[in-house]
């Protein structure tokens, strides 16, 4: 009698640990606004606003062994020896590499090629899903004219 209440008590405490892995490892239950704006798909909306162009010329520069050292740095678009990597010094282009390099490198900001919408969308799903400080409404301005301008779909590559 002993042994089957042990048995007993312990599927009933395995199908509580079962239980209450399962609820820790679910998704947290959202509102029908939440869970309309989380089913938007980032990918999709970043697919649609960029240039589908690549340009891997700078990239593949590097590699060339007929190519002098200076003709190379006279063609780089990424710096990484620069204060501000490479990054075109006009207005709003310290405020763009204060709140962007804390969190990745300024190359993948330059590489991004988006229309103003594009920008706007990446600056709010930064603050909001990927926890990057919430700049002031003039320097978020400031930010996303510079990223627009400087990086925008209609910027031509150096």
């Amino acid at each position: 009698m002993r042994d089957h209440l042990t048995r007993i008590a312990i599927i009933i405490g395995m199908v509580v640990i079962v239980f209450t892995l399962t609820k820790l490892m679910s998704p947290p239950e959202m509102d029908a606004e939440a869970l309309a704006q989380e089913s938007a798909d980032p990918i999709a909306i970043m697919a649609e606003t960029a240039d589908a162009a690549i340009n891997y010329a700078p990239a593949y520069a590097a590699l060339n062994p007929y190519q002098t050292a200076m003709t190379q740095s006279a063609n780089a678009q990424f710096d990484p020896s620069d204060d501000y990597w490479g990054l075109p010094r006009t207005p709003g282009h310290e405020e763009t590499a204060a709140y962007c390099a804390a969190c990745h490198t300024l190359q993948i900001v330059m590489q991004q090629q988006q229309t103003p919408e594009g920008w706007d969308y990446l600056l709010d799903w930064m603050v909001t899903k990927q926890g990057m400080a919430e700049p002031p409404a003039d320097t978020r301005a400031l930010i996303h004219d510079y990223l627009s301008r400087e990086f925008g779909t209609d910027a031509s590559p150096e």
